[in-house]
């Protein structure tokens, strides 16, 4: 990739960092800042913020690194004439033209950033048509953290100041300070990326608009779109006046594929080989899409979203990307055809937008991105059928991989390649520190993903071996631990991978461990079988299978943000920047909450005193993740405990997007004996997900019985004063159709919590019907 490249992203990235700056009074420690207002804002009194960012590119980006005179030419990108390509990135990002400063508003520093799930509506409306959205749940101005929940701030209470700013701009720049000595430009891009995610995610990109757009994926989107036009422009042949194309790519068989493992024989080597197959079926889509952005020239900012097993990218529309994206489908298809014999297959499907498409109609094209992956998928390898490059292994002299019966071995071996591998991923990553993506191999142990790159799970002490600082060669480096704020850690870009896994923290023996040999010896750091997590339960030894996804996601994105309120302008609720804001923050739920609740459930049956597991303070979780990424999750436990957890998930969940009635998990349980094939108690439970979808979302469904879940705390009726009043005469009519029932106090423990509280908000002439009654919906 060229260095110009990395000078346009980083522009764009770093375009509007002088807001951080701004917002904490820098201008009092570093007064020379104020040298920077004629040539950097477009009078003394707009757009201060441009000055603060070239005083950060003058001080906090290393010379020697890049050409700083691109950087510097973002910072003023308020001054520059239309045409400019941060000028256009900017105002695409946002969705809108820019016309007035935050500064002019005295108490822009005190605005805090607002969670974009308080104003998502569907069925239930949170405003009064024509009326400003009634907002109040907000995030405090802080760094990166799984505490971080949208709340609704008490009077007086403060999230957000100068004070609050300076105090974690102190943090930021002492980290940027210490990636200083980096000489590898990717390397240095990937960090201050990372730094600037951590760092800028909860707080708002512009104060005196409605404030729901983080500063960090504005910023991102502008760098990603900056980067589109700058190859577009370089790029001779142009077509049709359309700049960009949005590509999407979406792995099918996932499921399937994962769980033929159950077929081998001895029960510990199924946990360790599932979780180093989930494990690698996770990284296929993000070692693809890094592929994509490395081919083509571009930074990780270009990836919108990547997650349970599907990407989205934004492209530039030129020959040379439209040439590479057919090439791609061929050879992904090609090697997925040889390696996983049509049990793994990969879609994708691109259209054309032009600027003016990006900025005001980016969620109608998404929408049409989705149709044509769907109509992909129906022509699925027609890539490779057309082209005639699949061949069949018709060695007579091999036979069936023992474990997945999918891949021919020599006769006399027992397990194929990828099983193997699957078996040795399970036992690095407990262990692992860092993870690298790379084009090449580094080390024996890297897993191979054809011809698209490498990954290599490593430790603390391995890093040593590579020159992470002057490497020349293209690869990316993360750290996989839990970096604190202000970390002396060597790598401060971060990659999330659960950790969610029972392990033994010592040497033990346990009956329930016992192999084909008679063997009960469990070694320190051996993930546990599925008989010792049924052992773990209170009463039938037997295992939960949760699988949870996000009800209505697709109308969520497409329906969910207002294109006719009363906002800054048309169209701008479903601009690039709000979306990725949407996208990062279901991501990181799924992706980080959801091993944090694990083990905060776990803690809890640890310190119960009925507890009477002897080894509970000798295994790390009692939680198996199988997969948990983008939308949806596959956990296994104790079944017990895995009831408590589906429990624990949806009260977080609902916390996580504001209790908003219109954002809301279903969920689906099977409990078996542990020995039964895992393949078959997964699809039964995705089968009690689907009951619970089809009873009306919402729901959980537990051995064939669908509930509701449980009524909600009391904050959650912060949405009852803007529903519209017309959901009175809708309660009234359900009750008279007989929908809603009283239950028998046999069974009163779920209840359905959206019409209880409806009655109790609309229908206040039943209120001494309903008062020692529970309500359930058929």
């Amino acid at each position: 990739m060229s260095l110009k490249i990395y000078e346009i992203a980083l522009g764009g990235l770093l375009h509007d960092i002088g807001k951080f700056m701004q917002r904490a009074g820098l201008e009092k420690k570093y007064p020379e800042i104020k040298n920077n207002f004629d040539e950097f804002c477009p009078t003394p009194f707009s757009y201060l913020h441009g000055a603060y960012t070239a005083y950060f590119i003058e001080k906090f980006i290393p010379d020697g690194l890049l050409d700083k005179s691109e950087l510097y030419n973002a910072a003023r990108h308020h001054k520059n004439p239309y045409g400019d390509i941060y000028k256009e990135a900017d105002q695409i990002s946002a969705g809108m033209d820019r016309y007035e400063d935050e500064a002019e508003d005295k108490g822009y520093k005190d605005v805090c950033l607002h969670s974009i799930f308080d104003i998502i509506e569907l069925q239930y409306l949170i405003k009064e048509e024509g009326e400003e959205y009634k907002s109040r749940w907000v995030y405090k101005v802080v760094s990166e953290s799984t505490e971080n929940y949208p709340f609704i701030p008490k009077e007086h209470e403060k999230c957000a100041g100068e004070d609050v700013y300076y105090c974690l701009w102190e943090s930021f720049s002492n980290e940027v300070n210490s990636i200083k000595h980096i000489r590898s430009i990717k390397t240095y891009f990937n960090e201050l990326f990372w730094l600037i995610q951590k760092y800028t995610s909860y707080m708002p990109s512009a104060t005196n608009v409605f404030p729901d757009i983080s500063l960090f994926d504005h910023l991102k989107t502008t760098s990603a779109i900056a980067s589109c036009l700058f190859l577009y422009n370089e790029e001779p042949a142009k077509k049709g006046g359309s700049e960009f194309i949005l590509y999407g790519g979406d792995i099918s068989g996932i499921q399937n594929y994962i769980f033929k493992i159950s077929r081998v024989q001895g029960i510990g080597n199924i946990a360790k080989r599932l979780r180093g197959r989930s494990f690698y079926i996770s990284l296929l889509s993000e070692v693809l899409a890094r592929y994509i952005i490395r081919e083509v020239g571009l930074t990780q900012a270009n990836i919108n979203f990547c997650g349970g097993g599907n990407f989205e990218i934004l492209l530039p529309n030129t020959q040379s990307v439209d040439e590479f994206l057919r090439k791609f489908e061929r050879e992904i298809n090609q090697w997925l055809m040889e390696t996983f014999h049509g049990e793994l297959g990969f879609v994708c499907a691109h259209l054309k937008l032009s600027k003016n498409e990006l900025k005001t109609a980016y969620s109608k094209k998404r929408n049409e991105l989705s149709e044509l992956l769907q109509i992909s998928k129906l022509k699925k390898f027609h890539s490779i059928i057309e082209k005639s490059v699949w061949q069949e292994d018709t060695d007579f002299h091999k036979e069936a991989c023992h474990s997945c019966q999918l891949n021919a071995v020599p006769k006399g071996e027992r397990f194929c390649k990828l099983c193997i591998q699957d078996k040795k991923i399970g036992e690095l990553l407990p262990r692992a520190d860092y993870i690298i993506f790379s084009e090449k191999k580094l080390f024996n142990d890297s897993i191979e993903f054809g011809p698209f790159g490498y990954v290599m799970l490593l430790k603390e002490e391995q890093l040593y071996g590579i020159d992470i600082v002057n490497a020349d060669y293209d690869f990316d480096i993360y750290s996989v631990k839990s970096l604190p704020e202000n970390s002396t850690d060597k790598i401060k870009a971060k990659f999330h991978i659960s950790q969610t896994v029972p392990l033994a923290l010592k040497e033990m023996e346990l009956d329930t461990e016992e192999d084909e040999e008679g063997d009960k010896r469990v070694s320190k750091g051996q993930i546990l079988s599925f008989s010792t997590l049924a052992d773990m339960s209170t009463g039938d030894k037997r295992i939960g299978i949760l699988k949870m996804d996000v009800d209505n996601l697709g109308f969520i994105f497409s329906l969910g943000l207002d294109e006719s309120g009363k906002r800054e302008s048309k169209n701008v609720s479903r601009s690039i920047s709000r979306l990725a804001n949407l996208s990062r923050l279901f991501y990181l739920f799924f992706s980080t909450y959801v091993d944090d609740i694990c083990k905060k459930v776990f803690k809890k049956w640890q310190a119960n005193p009925d507890n009477t597991w002897p080894y509970r303070y000798d295994v790390s979780n009692i939680f198996y993740i199988i997969f948990s990424g983008g939308d949806d999750l596959i956990i296994v436990g104790p079944w017990d405990q895995i009831i408590e957890l589906a429990w624990e998930i949806y009260q977080r969940f609902r916390r996580f997007t504001c209790y908003n009635p219109n954002i809301t998990l279903s969920a689906g349980i099977y409990i078996c004996k542990p020995k039964y094939p895992i393949s078959y108690a997964v699809n039964k439970a995705e089968e009690a997900l689907e009951q619970s979808k089809s009873k009306g979302k919402n729901r959980i469904t537990v051995m064939g019985e669908t509930m509701v879940w449980d009524e909600e705390p009391a904050e959650s009726k912060i949405y009852q004063e803007s529903v519209k009043k017309y959901y009175r005469t809708f309660i009234k009519n359900e009750i008279k159709s007989e929908k809603i029932f009283i239950k028998g106090e046999a069974n009163p423990v779920f209840i359905d919590t959206l019409t209880f509280r409806e009655l109790k908000e609309f229908a206040d002439e039943l209120d001494g019907f309903l008062r020692n009654k529970n309500l359930s919906h058929r």
